[in-house]
């Protein structure tokens, strides 16, 4: 599969489905040659053939400056973003039907005062709601729809300027700025303006100050672009 691609190929190829190596290239705290080090076992397996240091350090060089910037129109948004934490979430996964789909209408429109967000997918329909509404919502369902239930979540919303709804890479940039953190995401909902992001409690410090670090570093690009 890689044996007729390039030296710089490969490389790239590692970095982009390691967060963590984008990371530190995006920093700047990489050390070149540890890096090389590190990636040139694998570079050569996938290659089929001997590669030397400094190919993979002059590869890395280039790749330095693809990592390091958040292009202004995506800034621009999460730069008047802001951050709220929600504990006490609790998630549920049901089976999808259209049987399950009439009743969560109704489900809906009982609790359509508290916090209750329903995401659809081809096969699988997923709740996230306040823990208190746990037990209530779990026994209007049999046990054999129930995929996945979990009282004990937390929930990072990030609400944007309407524009985001149209803009390409702004979710994605907020979602890598938590994966750098090596932080599980447990659930994704968009609503229009607000990105529900549902995670474990504990990892909780962790996301909001690594986006409110994104949100900082945002409006400080903004502001000297002004």
């Amino acid at each position: 599969m890689y044996q007729n691609r390039s030296i710089a190929q490969v490389v790239k190829h590692l970095i982009d489905v390691d967060v963590s190596l984008q990371d530190s290239l995006q920093r700047g705290y990489a050390n070149l040659s540890a890096v090389a080090r590190f990636l040139r076992p694998t570079v050569e397996k996938l290659v089929g053939n001997k590669v030397s240091l400094d190919t993979i350090v002059t590869t890395l060089k280039r790749l330095r400056g693809t990592y390091n910037t958040i292009r202004f129109n995506i800034a621009h948004i999460i730069a008047k973003s802001t951050v709220n934490v929600r504990t006490d979430v609790a998630r549920l996964s049901l089976k999808r039907s259209a049987k399950l789909l009439k009743a969560l209408r109704h489900l809906i429109s009982r609790y359509q005062k508290g916090f209750v967000q329903v995401l659809e997918g081809l096969s699988t329909i997923t709740l996230v709601y306040d823990s208190s509404l746990h037990e209530k919502i779990v026994s209007k369902f049999i046990s054999k729809d129930i995929i996945y239930k979990s009282a004990n979540m937390a929930a990072i919303i990030v609400k944007s300027p309407k524009e985001i709804s149209s803009t390409p890479g702004c979710i994605a940039t907020i979602l890598q700025q938590i994966s750098r953190r090596g932080i599980n995401i447990d659930e994704v909902i968009s609503c229009y303006t607000d990105t529900i992001i549902v995670i474990n409690p504990s990892d909780v410090g962790r996301a909001f100050e690594s986006l409110t670090e994104l949100i900082m570093f945002c409006r400080e690009v903004i502001s000297k672009a002004l």
